[in-house]
């Protein structure tokens, strides 16, 4: 099955085949009739009008038709170009100065547009039956004269392998693009689910911090010494945003009630400075809330001041919300880096939706805290590229086959043959030499996949110098005949060269090269075929090869068009994928909090536990202590291990427990699951000490243990396992609590 662009290319060249063939005929038809002599006018006018309609017609049946319609239409086709064939008795007169016939180029147009619409056996089928008619009709109108010149036949097999192949290579670059960008979109998804699983995880995470870890800790400090509404409703809200944490927020949201909801729940005085509306993508505006929520939090906790100013701006890059307050204020660079509520939930989570969090404070000036959000368009510049590239190669090599077929299997016989309609046979070998040479010299830059660049335009001014060189060497009565060879074949360099620029400047160079030829044999006075001869031949080749120049800025425009089909299509199916991962692990992790966390969180909303309550409060402490340690798990840390005790020990230490801490050895790389082992006895301890506490973690490359002597409850028993066993010794009031890992020999 062929792919997005593979598909989107048959579609359009189908169409743009069928259109350029009723152009062309159309108007080389029109042109015979009003020009050129015929037996029967009155029957030719009846022929052409009835051709033309016809190609009109089977061009919107192909188009628009079923399937099966296009399947036994092109031969209903090739019969209407075999009776056109039959009918030159009357509408085409016997002329060697009259050119090429409008019957000639209608079946020479029919058979190049097939490649487009039939496979290839049936492409032959059709090419020789519609030859075969031809000779036909040309000897039964001009019997051994010259409608039936031997050559005709074996130039339009030609002309349709070369159709072909043009076709098959354009094909080809559509499947290669297929492949490639098929390829990255998976790399990209892999990534992308990647990213969105961890962004969610951190998300999550500062979700956590901001609601219920943040309540259990308040409780668990003692700052609430009995049930009080807003406590109940503080605990309710945090099981709603824990309920919905990490969902995969889509669409668009106004920001600006999401940060009215986000300070509603705290007893600041806010000043508001803000648009009535701003939408942003869902995810990002999500983010932002939070952003704010911490932020202000920050200001009930620390700023000494019951004021704060929120101000909300926007241009076309960005959208930046400040949070202003004209409290004690602090210096930001004594803030330690794993501190979380600054480093992560305030500047990771901005980073996370590809903006920015900064903080701006000293002692006694306040703070400002400016959360910047950027407003940026999908980039499709790098699959257009892609998809560009590959037809852009496909056509030059395309069209690099079709320029040397001309020149080796046409050209240069006719050269050979023609001496005596020649000056000088010195300026055709050149020409012809010429000509080769630059075809080759595209060749090998497509080859090694390097642009011309600035050597483009000396090879066009070199190809129109060997166009004059050659038709000046033309004796006149042999100008625009088939000894006059380069008259139209130098346009195809022409358009190998400029095909991927602009396709007025191609137009214009190629009018130019026919028109100098067309001077030179108007200064002579003298030519090989009348007005309407010269016309039909130089419309036969010139509507070629501006077909193969208007097919080069179709493929421009369809790969633009592919490409923001395909990043649409690409970020539906991301999203569905990112949707089903971020699905399960949520529900993992609600699982992982319906056991502890929840409950807790539960009976504060209810009511139904007391937070004077010493149990209580011991239980919200030690699960408050939990949650920071799972919010300091970060396996990138260097020491990751080392890195979660702190955070238990900075929780501690807000309790007013004062805890020494030391190392001791190098320790190996721990799991997961190892880590949480060896840290949750020492975050019970640490949650219900008192006074002063020793933490100590010491390790070799094959132990590693994690002991704390502090005055404390006893921990909840727990089984071994992951290679890690607890104990705990009991001195007086102060317990020895100990785990340690033994690792495989």
């Amino acid at each position: 099955m062929p792919g997005a662009v593979e598909k989107r290319l048959l579609d359009q060249g189908l169409r743009y085949a069928l259109g350029l063939r009723i152009v062309v005929t159309g108007l080389s038809s029109s042109v015979a009739l009003a020009l050129a002599a015929m037996p029967d006018r009155a029957v030719a006018a009846v022929v052409i009008t009835a051709f033309n309609a016809w190609s009109l017609l089977y061009a919107v049946v192909m188009v628009r038709g079923s399937g099966r319609a296009r399947q036994w239409l092109p031969l209903v086709d090739v019969a209407a170009v075999c009776a056109i064939c039959l009918s030159m008795t009357w509408t085409v007169t016997p002329d060697p100065r009259g050119g090429a016939t409008w019957v000639l180029i209608a079946l020479n147009m029919a058979v190049v547009t097939y490649p487009w619409q039939v496979g290839g056996r049936a492409l032959a089928a059709a090419t020789l039956t519609i030859i075969g008619f031809y000779y036909l009709g040309a000897t039964l109108a001009d019997p051994g004269g010259w409608l039936a010149d031997r050559t005709l036949g074996p130039w339009t097999a030609a002309e349709a392998a070369l159709s072909w192949g043009l076709y098959r290579f354009v094909r080809r670059g559509a499947r290669a693009s297929d492949r490639l960008i098929a390829r990255g979109a998976q790399l990209r998804r892999a990534a992308e689910i990647a990213a969105a699983r961890r962004a969610g995880e951190r998300e999550y995470l500062a979700a956590l911090h901001d609601t219920a870890a943040a309540t259990l800790l308040m409780v668990g400090g003692g700052v609430a010494g009995r049930a009080e509404p807003w406590l109940s409703e503080q605990a309710r809200r945090d099981l709603r945003e824990l309920g919905r944490s990490g969902d995969a927020a889509d669409g668009e949201t106004d920001l600006v009630p999401m940060l009215r909801e986000a300070a509603r729940h705290t007893p600041l005085r806010i000043t508001w400075r803000t648009p009535e509306s701003l939408f942003l993508p869902a995810a990002d505006a999500v983010s932002v809330s939070r952003g704010v929520r911490e932020a202000l939090a920050n200001v009930t906790r620390h700023a000494g001041t019951d004021r704060a100013e929120i101000r909300v701006r926007q241009d076309d890059a960005r959208v930046t919300v400040e949070v202003a307050d004209a409290g004690r204020g602090f210096d930001p660079s004594r803030i330690a880096d794993d501190r979380y509520g600054v480093t992560r939930s305030l500047v990771e989570r901005m980073i996370r939706i590809g903006g920015r969090a900064r903080i701006d404070s000293a002692p006694g000036t306040g703070t400002t805290v400016t959360l910047t959000c950027p407003r940026a368009l999908p980039d499709v510049t790098g699959d257009r590229e892609v998809i560009s590239a590959s037809f852009q190669r496909g056509l030059r090599w395309a069209v690099i086959s079709i320029s040397l077929a001309i020149l080796l299997l046409l050209d240069l016989p006719r050269l050979l043959a023609s001496g005596a309609a020649y000056t000088a046979l010195w300026p055709q070998v050149a020409t012809w030499c010429g000509l080769v040479a630059v075809t080759l010299t595209v060749a090998v830059a497509t080859w090694r996949d390097r642009p011309l660049g600035r050597w483009r335009w000396p090879l066009v001014a070199l190809v129109l110098a060997l166009s004059v060189l050659a038709t000046a060497a033309v004796r006149p009565e042999y100008l625009l005949g088939a000894a006059h060879w380069s008259e139209g074949d130098a346009g195809w360099p022409v358009v190998l060269l400029l095909m991927e620029g602009r396709i007025a400047v191609l137009v214009a160079v190629l009018a130019g090269q026919y028109l100098i030829t067309f001077g030179q044999a108007a200064i002579a006075g003298e030519a090989a075929l009348s007005v309407a001869g010269a016309i039909s031949a130089t419309w036969a080749v010139l509507s070629y090869q501006l077909a193969t120049a208007m097919i080069a800025a179709v493929l421009r425009g369809l790969a633009a068009t592919s490409a923001r089909e395909l990043h649409a299509a690409e970020r539906l199916r991301t999203a569905e994928e990112v949707a089903r991962h971020l699905h399960a692990d949520r529900t993992g992790r609600i699982a992982a909090l319906a056991a502890t966390a929840v409950p807790l969180l539960e009976g504060l909303a209810s009511g139904a536990l007391d937070p004077g309550d010493e149990s209580v409060r011991r239980a919200c402490a030690a699960e408050a202590a939990r949650m920071r340690r799972l919010i300091a798990d970060d396996a990138t840390h260097a020491d990751a291990l080392a890195h979660e005790l702190r955070a238990c020990i900075e929780q501690a230490e807000r309790d007013g427990v004062t805890v020494t801490f030391a190392e001791q050895g190098a320790r190996p790389e721990l799991p997961p699951r190892v880590r949480r082992r060896l840290v949750e006895p020492a975050i019970a301890a640490l949650a219900t000490a008192r006074g002063r506490a020793r933490l100590t973690v010491s390790g070799t490359r094959e132990t590693v243990t994690v002991s704390v002597v502090a005055a404390c409850e006893p921990p909840p028993p727990a089984p071994d396992g992951d290679g890690v066993r607890r104990s705990v010794l009991a001195d007086g009031d102060r317990l020895w609590i100990q785990a340690a890992w033994q690792g495989e020999a």
